[in-house]
C-alpha cells in the first residue's frame, strides 16, 4: 500500500500536466496563422545591392480582432467571443516575406551584396479586423461586414540621405453569416499581401535604393 500512494500521485501530476498543456494547446483556437503572399516576379532591379532589413510591430493592441463586449456575450448577440493574435510574432512574419520579395528583385538581404547597405525600416503600425452588423433594405435582412485597415510606415537610408512613406490598405466585404476562422485568415493576409506589394512596387522607393 505505500508503494502504491507514490504511484496514485505521480499518475494525478502526469494527468494535470497533460490537462494544462492541452489547455494552452487548445489557445491555438485563438490565433490567425498569417502568411503574406509575395506578388512580384523575379527581376534584376536591386542589381545586387546590399539591404538592411529591419521589421518593427508597432501596434498599439495585440488583438486583430477583439472581442465583443461582456454585456453581448452574455446576451447571445456577440460575434466575436474571444480576442485574437497572431500565432507567430508579426514583425517575424512581414520580415520573412519582405526578405523573400527583395530577394527576387535582385537585392541581397544577407550582407554579402555590392556597396554600402541600404536601411531598410519597415513600421507596421495598424493590422486591424473588425465585423459588423449591418441592415440591409427594406425586409430587414442583416448581413455581416468585415473590415480591414492595415498601415506601415518606411524609413530608409542610402548613404546619409532618408526617405520615409507611408502604406494603407482598407477593404469591406459582406457575409450572410459571420465569417469563419480561415475567411477572417483570407481578409487579413490578402491586407498584409497588398501592403507588402505597394512597398515592393514603390518607384520611388526602388529609385532610391538603386542610387
Amino acid at each position: 500500500m505505500r508503494l502504491l500512494k507514490p504511484l496514485f500521485w505521480m499518475g494525478c501530476s502526469t494527468f494535470l500536466i497533460l490537462a494544462v498543456s492541452g489547455c494552452n494547446r487548445s489557445g491555438g483556437n485563438f490565433t490567425f496563422d498569417l502568411h503574406p503572399r509575395v506578388l512580384v516576379h523575379e527581376s534584376n532591379t536591386g542589381m545586387g545591392k546590399n539591404i538592411l532589413l529591419e521589421v518593427f510591430d508597432k501596434r498599439r493592441r495585440a488583438q486583430l480582432l477583439k472581442k465583443d463586449s461582456e454585456r453581448k456575450i452574455k446576451s447571445g448577440r456577440a460575434m466575436v467571443s474571444h480576442d485574437y493574435t497572431p500565432s507567430e510574432e508579426l514583425d517575424i512574419t512581414f520580415q520573412k516575406a519582405a526578405e523573400e520579395g527583395f530577394k527576387l528583385q535582385g537585392y541581397k538581404v544577407d550582407g554579402n551584396g555590392m556597396g554600402t547597405p541600404r536601411e531598410v525600416k519597415i513600421y507596421i503600425t495598424k493590422l486591424k479586423l473588425k465585423l459588423r452588423k449591418k441592415n440591409r433594405g427594406e425586409e430587414g435582412r442583416s448581413t455581416v461586414q468585415a473590415r480591414l485597415r492595415t498601415k506601415i510606415k518606411l524609413s530608409a537610408r542610402n548613404r546619409g540621405i532618408a526617405y520615409t512613406q507611408e502604406y494603407e490598405f482598407f477593404i469591406k466585404k459582406s457575409y450572410l453569416t459571420v465569417p469563419q476562422k480561415i475567411e477572417r485568415e483570407k481578409i487579413l493576409n490578402y491586407g498584409l499581401t497588398q501592403v507588402l506589394h505597394q512597398i515592393l512596387d514603390d518607384p520611388k522607393l526602388t529609385d532610391f535604393l538603386t542610387g
